[in-house]
């Protein structure tokens, strides 16, 4: 449904704080049109732990007005409680949304009982398809293959957004996904730099968050690894590696309004206390973007 290229939109602000939408139906209809497979918002990239209910339903309902159809679009539901999280999915159901995105937000990291909770309760009402989002990174909980298996089986889990350590270990949690897992249930991999390694172990969906902002060499990309083709793989993740360095450093949220503006986009404040990077990786990502785009 959403692969083999999901791009995920970075929330843009207006002066005040408050959502651009307009900004944000550019962003998405560039996307659409230089070839992305899926629209994502309220992801990492989107900033959703730093936006209430109100401006993400404002979100959904500018996605999915953008998009018209297009492309499917996936809104992230992450909230510290249930009860919150529930109310996220009718938001987005209501909006249009084709499917949600749930990560185990958690000031309190989570026990493995408790996500499968979680995914259970949240699946069991959301009415669309509910895309598990697996990142240890950020949320302190490690899950197993076994894990994701045991969630992907539960009814109205529609997807996977797995991530790996490095290349080897992204082909390794991908086979043994795609063995596990039940078949209509979409194994895809997050990460700007690894998951066109997923694309080739079989995964279904890319999920890149600087994709949402700079989406043609991305596209480029994912259309190699679909097509088997390691060699325009290699090359593009090398050409596109001083770029994916520094999200990884600094997180793409916050270089998204850097990249933004080689598209003449301007992507607003960061909501404090977030701060824009240092005037160096600024300059490090005009140089990053330039080389690419070239």
């Amino acid at each position: 449904m959403l692969g083999p290229l999901a791009a995920y939109l970075p929330t843009p602000r207006t002066p005040e704080g408050g959502v651009a939408p307009g900004v944000l139906a550019a962003l998405a209809d560039r996307a659409v049109t230089a070839g992305v497979d899926g629209i994502a918002v309220l992801g990492s990239t989107g900033g959703f732990a730093y936006l209430d209910g109100g401006d993400r339903a404002r979100v959904a309902r500018a996605a999915v007005e953008a998009v018209a159809g297009r492309v499917p679009v996936v809104c992230g539901i992450g909230a510290l409680t249930t009860a919150d999280v529930l109310g996220h999915a009718a938001a987005a159901r209501a909006a249009g949304v084709d499917a949600v995105l749930l990560p185990t937000t958690s000031y309190l990291p989570l026990t493995g009982a408790e996500a499968f909770a979680l995914y259970r309760d949240v699946a069991a009402v959301a009415e669309v398809p509910v895309w598990v989002y697996h990142n240890p990174r950020t949320t302190g909980l490690e899950l197993s293959v076994d894990d994701l298996a045991a969630i992907a089986a539960l009814p109205g889990v529609g997807g996977l957004k797995d991530r790996g350590l490095d290349a080897d270990d992204v082909r390794a949690r991908c086979a043994a996904l795609l063995a596990s897992v039940p078949g209509h249930v979409e194994v895809g991999f997050s990460g700007d730099a690894l998951g066109a390694q997923a694309l080739l172990a079989g995964a279904r969906t890319w999920h890149s968050g600087l994709a949402g902002v700079l989406p043609g060499p991305w596209v480029a990309t994912a259309a190699a690894a679909v097509a088997g083709d390691e060699a325009e793989v290699d090359a593009w993740t090398a050409r596109l590696a001083p770029l994916t360095d520094l999200g990884a450093r600094w997180g793409a949220m916050r270089l998204a309004g850097a990249v933004a503006r080689h598209a003449g986009l301007d992507l607003g404040p960061l909501p404090a206390p977030l701060l824009e990077p240092p005037a160096d990786v600024r300059d490090a990502v005009d140089r990053a973007v330039a080389s690419v785009v070239a």
